[in-house]
């Protein structure tokens, strides 16, 4: 059921999203023609609106992929959920867990695919063979050299901040959710409670994250970067960094799975 629930989503979001995906790239790609024919500097005057417009388009369209997602998880989940379509959902033979993973789920790829879509539009608009050539041929030789170096740890490590940057989104996500949930428990002012809340729990998670952050003392972490050959220092900080956001996800997570499950209403 929750791989329904996903195509559904799936397919709610993509009206909104892919068309606006593909104008950044058409932008992009406009934007290279006049570049790359070198219209841009030949261009004086009232010949030169064109590609300004252009950039100008440019610039909103990719202003627009970040935005428009933004809202369109948050209206996804606020109407799907606790708005009309709520009765509908609830309805549903499926946990209150299972609504909340596809919700999740979908707006984790959404956030994702928006992040690689505007690098795509950039390299499009920056293309060049030959700064190409090099940027890799360096990147590949800096890998070599630091696989030869520090071997397979390397790797590790950047395994490790991936995972680290998909749990911290995973945990914003989840609280724009919570702090979604906890103003619906309001019965006046729903939408402006919600940004209450979500302002104090980035407070509750700031401070302490500060505590445990003195906790262990700052000192102890600028062996990072003082002694970068010692794999485990960073190791142990990126682990740090990823079950923080764990913990926060998790904690998350069952505030909006209990309100949803057992103070929910649709009125």
């Amino acid at each position: 059921m929750l791989g329904k629930l996903m195509k559904y989503e799936l397919k709610s979001t993509a009206r909104t999203l892919i068309p606006l995906y593909i104008a950044l790239l058409a932008f992009a790609i406009i934007n290279k023609i006049f570049i790359g024919a070198g219209l841009a500097d030949k261009l004086e005057g009232f010949g030169s609106i064109p590609f300004i417009l252009s950039i100008f388009a440019y610039g909103c369209t990719m202003a627009a992929v970040f935005i428009v997602t933004f809202f369109v998880i948050i209206q996804r989940f606020y109407k799907n959920l606790l708005g009309d379509e709520g009765y509908l959902m609830n309805t549903l033979p499926v946990s209150t867990i299972t609504n909340i993973t596809s919700k999740l789920s979908i707006a984790t790829f959404w956030n994702i695919v928006s992040g690689f879509v505007a690098i795509l539009s950039i390299i499009i608009m920056a293309f060049n063979p030959g700064a190409f050539n090099y940027f890799f041929r360096e990147l590949f030789r800096v890998l070599s050299e630091g696989c030869a170096q520090f071997g397979f740890q390397l790797y590790v490590v950047i395994i490790e901040i991936i995972i680290a940057i998909l749990i911290g989104l995973v945990r914003s996500l989840t609280m724009i959710y919570a702090s979604i949930s906890i103003g619906h428990l309001f019965s006046k002012h729903r939408i402006l409670s919600a940004f209450g809340a979500f302002i104090v729990l980035n407070l509750i998670t700031a401070a302490i994250s500060s505590a445990v952050g003195m906790a262990f003392s700052f000192s102890n972490f600028n062996i990072v970067f003082d002694n970068i050959e010692s794999f485990y220092n960073i190791h142990m900080f990126l682990l740090f960094a990823i079950l923080f956001d764990l913990v926060f996800f998790i904690a998350y997570f069952i505030i909006t799975n209990y309100i949803l499950k057992n103070k929910l209403n649709l009125e």
